[in-house]
């Protein structure tokens, strides 16, 4: 245990250190903060408690099959760790996670992290979320009690589905210490097509083209030309004087990419740049990570949830706010919006805006101060409240793990 002014940090190596870490604050009902590298401390509502769990020596890979495309690791381990190693086995994790740094070797935060948030990068519209691929784990309740779900393989029906309630809920109803995950092949190659919209409505038909077709897109993304001065690569600046660039993206056997490039090109009247390989991974990589959003000191940005269909009519609506600045990722059904962070960010406005196209609106970043004052998440129906806070109290009786850093209270 170490004491760094503010906090107690508690760091623990395995298992057994993990539940008697968690039995001692359950014992004294002492709420606590879970962290792995901490990468992810600023994303939710500040924990409510001093006392800081340090999951940082639960590390390690344990088990990985390539042929059998599954991998095991303890929770702590890092990100760039597993995705270097699945590399050299030219496989990925499908569902495209937020690295938060420029390569597999820089990527920050740990295995664990990224399961718990349920954050999934632009191939979510047609992979998957990350919590499709967890396909087993072993955690540590609030009740300080030992338990595992799921199994090794897909298929397994047995018991309840755990692990889709584990991930995304931020560590609030169990420690997750070892997970057990699907992985895939990586593509060969990839391709961009780059249309020039009118505006996102526009942009979003292009889209819906695409994808009613049997050329089978990964990925698809609309973003306002007044964002491309943010891009570090070509051709994004080639579209300056447009109003919304859609960009399409085609992954897979190089001769299978280049049959449908060349007929996505021919299918409409607009003329699309298409990119190559590298330059197909750059734009994405920017697009995943947020690079295209202007983060300014009096900006906060804004992670929405919506319908695809609706995706187009509500970025339209949302970037028509006083300077708020965004582009839409899935296809249309997320949204990353910058607003200035006077008046509360907008968040009544903007939420009730996003509730009417049936969305949801996260305080993606946000200084803490805020983060302290306004839901981060989007406000829950009293009946989904309700449910929450009974999930919540079946782990975790004592609301000792990560309080409030969903909910206030919860």
């Amino acid at each position: 245990m170490m004491n760094t002014g503010d906090d107690i940090i508690i760091k623990v190596g395995d298992e057994t250190e993990l539940l008697e870490a968690v039995t001692q604050s359950a014992a004294e009902s002492l709420p606590i903060e879970v962290t792995g590298s901490g990468s992810r401390r600023q994303f939710g509502r500040p924990v409510d408690g001093g006392r800081r769990l340090d999951l940082s020596g639960l590390d390690g890979i344990t088990m990985y099959e390539p042929d059998e495309l599954v991998l095991t690791a303890k929770a702590a381990t890092p990100l760039a760790t597993i995705l270097q190693e699945l590399d050299k086995h030219n496989q990925i994790l499908a569902f495209d996670p937020v690295l938060g740094g420029d390569s597999l070797a820089n990527a920050m935060g740990t295995i664990g992290g990224v399961l718990a948030s349920n954050l999934s990068g632009s191939r979510r519209l047609t992979a998957g979320a990350a919590r499709d691929y967890l396909l087993g784990f072993k955690a540590v309740s609030g009740r300080a009690e030992l338990f595992q779900s799921g199994s090794r393989v897909m298929k397994n029906v047995t018991g309840y589905d755990l692990s889709k309630l584990m991930a995304g809920s931020w560590g609030t109803l169990a420690i997750m210490h070892e997970v057990t995950i699907k992985t895939m092949p990586k593509p060969e190659t990839s391709a961009s097509l780059l249309y020039a919209c009118a505006d996102a409505m526009e942009a979003r038909s292009v889209i819906e083209a695409a994808f009613a077709s049997p050329h089978e897109p990964s990925a698809a993304a609309m973003i306002p030309a007044s964002l491309a001065v943010y891009s570090s690569h070509q051709p994004f600046s080639d579209f300056a004087r447009t109003g919304m660039v859609a960009v399409i993206r085609l992954e897979g056997f190089e001769t299978s990419v280049k049959a449908r490039s060349d007929a996505l090109y021919a299918m409409t009247e607009k003329t699309p740049v298409v990119t190559d390989h590298a330059l197909s991974d750059a734009l994405q990589a920017e697009i995943r990570e947020t690079r295209l959003m202007p983060r300014q000191n009096n900006r906060v940005i804004w992670k929405i949830n919506c319908p695809p269909a609706e995706g187009g009519e509500l970025l339209d609506k949302l970037i028509a706010r006083p300077n708020c600045r965004g582009y839409a990722d899935w296809g249309g059904g997320l949204i990353w919006l910058s607003s200035p962070s006077g008046q509360q960010a907008g968040a009544t406005a903007i939420r009730a805006l996003v509730s009417d196209y049936g969305g949801e609106a996260m305080l993606h970043e946000a200084p803490e101060g805020m983060r302290r004052t306004l839901p981060v998440f989007h406000p829950q129906p009293k009946p989904l409240e309700a449910l929450t806070r009974r999930i919540k109290s079946s782990f975790d009786p004592l609301g000792i793990l990560n309080p409030g850093r969903m909910i206030a209270g919860i």
